[in-house]
């Protein structure tokens, strides 16, 4: 064929010819040519529809556009995608030039992994390109510095020319380096994301500088580990998702609700006991130990390798310090990457081999693992590599497989285990009875549990499976041994009913149990009482307000009746961050493993049982769900013998305003079961008696408790007279502010605010916890962003002009009562119960509080008069003290348990 590709081919040789790399052929002497073919589908970078496009006679011949490339395309000098030039490729690295399969199979199986360049976008070929100005130079640099998003070290281990010669990493990718190919870090992909968005590749745009400045904003992904087809399928869009990208939800809000990015990790992600707080970094840090295995394999293949993961057990070479699912998984796709280690049960190394060398496969030392040469070539050649799985026993039992042309072993990873389907002949031992009420994917992701339990991998799923490894060895024992066997022998001549003992599929352990009876167990053994006067109930004790007020309520039930016992139980998750808030006396107990073990039906029931076995005289919920929804379920039988109380602090907004969370989801349906409804302000008691026009007798029952300062209260004079006293030592204005790094919280409004007053410094404190981090490229050079804080000691308090808090819904802030007790001068948005503390005598109130312009002109107005400051930083501290302390808390707490006793 001619070098243009216009001298025809017979359509018919074509078609004989992409045959040999079609995905399924079980030719084995072209075994090499359907791994390329594979490879090359699964890697993403070649586009059939600009290949079509770029060479007429692909399109008008019919034949398969990848089959076509692999075979005459890169020899005739054609390109597979616009970004990959296959002729300057070869030119840059001469042992490209004695591949056989040409120059993109070459960069997949060994140019990436050195770093090697693809070129220039073609798009950007005949583009002339603009010298970039020192000064344009130093933004970039500062940008993607301050993105993180650029890996200094990754970068040189990729460009070793560039570390030879001593240059700086981030100055040679923005010159020149992106256009040649460069990876900035393992979590941005800059040739998958130009590959994806057509309309950047032509612009002669840095895709890095891009996605900082406008793609993050837009919504689009930065690396393939995102599918966002299948996540449009699974999330049900509220009116706030409206227009936005699949990607721009998961980073919003799915990360924080424990989505996972790809539906082949949803096993690891919905086996996980909690949600960790900072879901983005963990993000990151999967991306980037995923990385050279997607690199290297595709997709696919990393399904496999996903499939055959197991998260218990004891793996050597990764760390085992957390329980989470899916941080084991990054700590075992970075350790297993250069070492021998297994993945679970489901692969052994020793085992593989074994089998490979027995099928005539040479294991050569490629410098790869037993399992990178199974997902090179073993899996391919459909090689089982586990002892566990019984191929022919599989495609007997279940012709369905055999009849849809699938492989045995890779049907059960992906599919048969999760649909409970048996391996072997090897009966299964049963040692609980799970929920009838479980829902399908529940019951599907016990059935991977359990199988995984059977092969010794029971621990981290939870106290309902750690018996199955132990039982399986011993029904196994049994079942293999000569005796059992003569036994069933003799026993058949008696019965002949009795049949084949490898009939047997599933054998009850006695003593057989009901899993909500083995969670009662475990649940009763986590409490040092049969008995408690007060349990209060709390989904985690983080760093939140609502976590404080629930350690509060405890030390003020503890102060008024100091003869009773009180139980704080966690229900929710385990998280346990401030022990030093829980008042001595009060027994703590983590139950959250056991409620979230069961299906959420069976956790209330569960629950609702631990209220009537304890028989407390009063139950206090402080936002934990899972007591919610029993109050909802429960509450008129509880509250026969129990005293019921539940805290309601404000509502949430989604972005378009509207109200939801709990006041709107459980106050109407528990109200006439609670005894007391408490808020911390007297606002939400007065929004919920307008919303519902509640009659007097069910009003009366909603009690504003006003919150305590923590600890001993500071005497002396107001934080604000410490700093006026300083004022004429510093040289700039010093504006504070901490908080959340969530949407509520408003951090976007600070960076716009530190940009419109470049005269003062804005130091500020906070860790994303529900949502996505911000953008840190917004923040300009005078604002300086810290880690959250454990004391307020820590924080220069009076060495600042003032306090600015921004949220755009709130009840009463904890840190403002904490602010207010040390006469700190506080500008802070009008919103819920925030009036009540802080008003014009008090402080410095933002009625518009969504304007820029606003925040400035009140904080400009608070700057410019000290004296006034000071004043009302004295006013607001005498409000703080007379209507937020502990003794003014505990009379509060004590009139509403008087009234227990006289009722």
């Amino acid at each position: 064929m001619s070098s243009n590709g216009k001298s025809g081919m017979r359509l018919s040789r074509i078609k004989r010819l992409a045959g040999r790399f079609m995905p399924g052929t079980a030719c084995t002497q072209n075994a090499s040519d359907h791994t390329d073919y594979a490879l090359v589908e699964q890697s993403g970078m070649f586009d059939r529809n600009w290949y079509v496009a770029a060479n007429a006679d692909v399109a008008t011949s019919g034949v398969d556009p990848l089959a076509h490339y692999l075979e005459h395309g890169w020899a005739e000098g054609r390109n597979p995608n616009p970004q990959f030039d296959g002729a300057w490729y070869v030119r840059k690295y001469p042992d490209a030039s004695v591949s056989s399969a040409g120059p993109l199979v070459h960069y997949l199986r060994i140019g990436r992994s050195k770093g090697y360049a693809i070129s220039t976008p073609s798009g950007l070929v005949s583009a002339p390109q603009a010298a970039i100005d020192e000064s344009s130079l130093a933004d970039a640099c500062s940008e993607i510095e301050a993105s993180g998003l650029f890996d200094r070290e990754a970068y040189l281990r990729d460009r070793p020319d560039v570390a030879e010669k001593g240059m700086d990493p981030l100055r040679h990718y923005v010159e020149c380096g992106w256009r040649e190919g460069g990876r900035p870090s393992a979590f941005f992909d800059a040739s998958w994301y130009l590959r994806h968005n057509s309309d950047i590749a032509h612009t002669g745009i840095n895709p890095l500088l891009h996605y900082i400045r406008n793609g993050q904003a837009e919504g689009r992904a930065p690396n393939a580990f995102f599918d966002p087809a299948w996540y449009e399928n699974f999330i049900v869009r509220t009116p706030e998702d409206m227009g936005r990208s699949p990607y721009a939800i998961f980073v919003s809000r799915g990360l924080a609700a424990g989505h996972w990015p790809l539906p082949e990790l949803q096993p690891l992600y919905g086996s996980r006991t909690d949600v960790p707080d900072d879901t983005w970094s963990q993000y990151v840090r999967l991306v980037a130990a995923a990385q050279p295995w997607w690199d290297r394999y595709g997709r696919n293949k990393f399904a496999i390798l996903v499939a055959l993961f197991s998260p218990g057990g004891e793996q050597p070479g990764v760390p085992a310090e957390s329980d989470d699912a899916v941080e084991r998984l990054i700590a075992f796709l970075t350790a297993a990457w250069n070492t021998e280690i297994d993945p679970g049960p489901l692969f052994s190394t020793e085992h593989y081999k074994l089998v490979a060398r027995n099928r005539g496969l040479t294991l050569r030392d490629r410098g790869e693992t037993g399992l990178q040469h199974f997902l090179r070539e073993g899996f391919d050649r459909r090689i089982v590599p586990t002892r566990y799985f019984d191929e022919k026993y599989y495609n007997e039992t279940y012709p369905d497989i055999a009849a849809a042309h699938i492989w045995a072993f890779e049907h059960f990873i992906r599919w048969g285990v999760f649909e409970g389907r048996r391996v072997s002949r090897r009966p299964r031992p049963v040692v609980m009875q799970l929920s009838v009420s479980m829902t399908d994917q529940e019951s599907r992701l016990n059935n991977w549990k359990y199988f995984l339990s059977t092969c010794g991998s029971g621990s981290p799923f939870g106290y309902l499976y750690r018996g199955v490894p132990y039982y399986s060895q011993i029904i196994g024992d049994i079942v293999d041994s000569a005796a059992f066997a003569e036994t069933m022998r003799r026993a058949s001549q008696i019965e002949p009913a009795l049949g084949d003992v490898l009939d047997i599929g599933e054998v009850l352990v006695p003593p057989f149990h009901d899993a909500r009876n083995l969670a009662r167990k475990a649940l009763r053994a986590l409490l040092e009482r049969d008995h408690y006067d007060t349990i209060v109930c709390v989904p985690w004790i983080r760093t939140g307000g609502a976590d404080l007020v629930a350690c509060q309520i405890c030390e003020a039930v503890r102060l008024a009746r100091p003869d009773e016992s009180v139980l704080l139980i966690r229900t929710d998750q385990p998280n346990f961050d401030r022990p030093e808030w829980v008042p001595a006396g009060v027994d703590v107990v983590d139950a959250s493993r056991v409620f979230r073990s069961l299906p959420s039906i069976d956790a209330q029931a569960l629950i609702y049982g631990v209220f009537m076995g304890l028989a407390p005289s009063r139950v206090i919920n402080v936002n934990s769900r899972l007591c919610w929804d029993t109050m909802a379920r429960f509450g008129v039988r509880l509250s026969e013998s129990i005293n019921l109380y539940s805290y309601l602090f404000c509502w949430d907004q989604t972005a378009s305003g509207y109200r939801v969370g709990y006041p709107s989801e459980f106050f109407p349906e528990t109200a006439n079961s609670l005894r007391a409804v408490f808020t911390d302000t007297i606002y939400l008691k007065n929004e919920l008696t307008k919303i519902y026009n509640l009659p007097p007798p069910i009003a009366e029952r909603i009690v504003p408790l006003f919150s305590p300062s923590r600890g001993q209260l500071p005497d002396g004079p107001t934080k604000t007279e410490e700093s006026l006293a300083g004022a004429n030592k510093r040289r700039r204005w010093k504006i504070l502010w901490a908080g959340r790094l969530d949407r509520q919280k408003r951090f976007d409004l600070v960076q716009e605010i530190a940009h419109r007053i470049p005269d003062a410094d804005f130091l500020c404190w906070g860790t994303a916890l529900l949502d996505a981090p911000p953008d840190h490229s917004r923040s300009p050079g005078n604002l300086i962003l810290n880690d959250g804080f454990s004391s307020y000691d820590e924080l220069p308090l009076g060495d600042a002009d003032l306090w600015l808090f921004t949220s755009e819904w709130e009840g009463m802030p904890t840190i403002l009562i904490e602010l207010a007790h040390r006469g700190v001068s506080i500008v802070a948005s009008s919103v819920g119960g925030v009036p009540e503390m802080i008003d014009d005598d008090t402080g410095w109130p933002v009625e518009d509080v969504r304007s820029v312009d606003a925040y400035v002109k009140v904080i400009r107005a608070a700057l410019a008069a000290p004296r006034e400051r000071v004043a009302r930083a004295q006013r607001l501290r005498e409000r703080a003290r007379g209507r937020h302390s502990m003794p003014a808390y505990v009379e509060q707490i004590s009139e509403v348990l008087n009234k227990e006793v006289s009722a």
